[in-house]
């Protein structure tokens, strides 16, 4: 257990630092003259693990995004891009089956996607929080717009320890008004979160239908 990790996990939570091995890789499974579409970009800045083209598309001009529209409807010719990333977004969307229509729509036959969705996770804003998804609707959600799913994993993402840490990231927010909120958060998640070891060395603790989030990885179908 690293410090960096520690620091890491309190900061942005344990879903996303377990999610970076895959985004890296699948980054750099691209051909640097793509263009690959990351919808609902946000605010974490994912350029440099692409040597590609990573065109930002979000509803939010405070964002900086390189394309502003709504993900429900998006303003880019059919077939235009090489990939499409989608990183805790489709949950904040009014319509998820739609957006992921769109992202069909736009991709080029045999374009992979990437996208990563909240299952037992607190409720957070962007700017509103809708839905969630367990792994069988995941599925659903990409094969009903014609998708090709090459993998769902929730694995890394259950755990007993990992759901308190998470619980407390909520719970007791470290941004919250209250000071005496602040030193608590991070006592009881440094706490927790030495229990991250027991989660993967004790097959009861994995908590196999409880997972905080889900990676999943399909392909639009090639003509």
């Amino acid at each position: 257990m690293g410090l960096r990790e520690v620091r890491y996990d309190m900061n942005h939570g344990a879903a996303r630092r377990i999610l970076m091995p895959t985004l890296e890789r699948w980054a750099a499974s691209h051909a640097p003259d793509a263009e690959v579409l990351e919808v609902g970009a946000g605010h974490y800045d994912h350029r440099p693990f692409f040597s590609c083209t990573l065109t930002k598309f979000d509803a939010d001009t405070s964002q900086s995004p390189d394309i502003v529209g709504d993900a429900h409807a998006m303003p880019m010719d059919d077939d235009r891009f090489d990939a499409a990333l989608a990183i805790s977004v489709l949950e904040h969307v009014d319509d998820p089956y739609q957006v992921v229509r769109e992202m069909y729509r736009v991709l080029k036959p045999g374009a992979p996607v990437l996208a990563w969705i909240p299952f037992t996770f607190g409720v957070h804003g962007f700017p509103e929080d809708v839905s969630r998804f367990t792994t069988f609707g995941m599925r659903r959600l990409f094969e009903r717009a014609g998708f090709e799913i090459v993998r769902i994993d929730e694995k890394p993402y259950s755990g007993a320890f990992l759901q308190a840490t998470n619980l407390v990231h909520f719970v007791l927010p470290r941004t919250d008004h209250r000071r005496w909120v602040r030193p608590l958060n991070k006592a009881l998640f440094l706490l927790l979160r030495m229990g991250y070891p027991l989660d993967e060395r004790f097959g009861k603790l994995k908590l196999k239908n409880l997972y905080t989030g889900a990676e999943i990885e399909a392909r639009k179908p090639l003509d």
